[in-house]
């Protein structure tokens, strides 16, 4: 295999059909408040700052900035930890569970787009092949 052929084909597919494919873009990289509100719709447990830090991978400061655009915007709210007072939970309001519902329905039906222009097949390849690089970065 070629891969730096492969690489080179890859960006000039990226650069030259920019505006084709920046709009599937967003259905692979939600890591900014909408990523976040995203995220949080589907917490089932307590949430910390640093528990988004973990899971986008952001830096504490681009969290603090995206947690305080969030809770200005009424999306969020946060308490004290009753056990580390230092820590503070997080929750999506009323407002920003309505939100995260909105934005949930426009990635799937940007989904939905993509796996008609894919078909089936090339759907369960492109499955397969974001399963196998989320493992990949699981490892580092």
């Amino acid at each position: 295999m070629d891969v730096e052929r492969l690489a080179d084909e890859i960006s000039r597919i990226n650069i030259e059909n920019a505006k084709a494919l920046s709009h599937f873009a967003g259905v692979f990289c939600q890591n900014g408040e909408a990523g976040v509100l995203l995220w949080l719709g589907t917490r089932v447990s307590d949430t910390y700052a640093v528990d988004i830090i973990d899971h986008f991978g952001l830096t504490p400061g681009r969290v603090a900035n995206i947690v305080k655009s969030l809770e200005r915007r009424a999306l969020i709210e946060r308490f004290q930890d009753t056990k580390d007072q230092r820590k503070s939970r997080i929750f999506l309001t009323g407002k920003g569970k309505t939100l995260s519902g909105e934005l949930y329905a426009r990635l799937s039906e940007s989904n939905t787009q993509l796996i008609k222009l894919l078909g089936e097949d090339d759907t369960l390849h492109l499955i397969r092949i974001l399963k196998r690089c989320a493992c990949a970065d699981e490892k580092e």
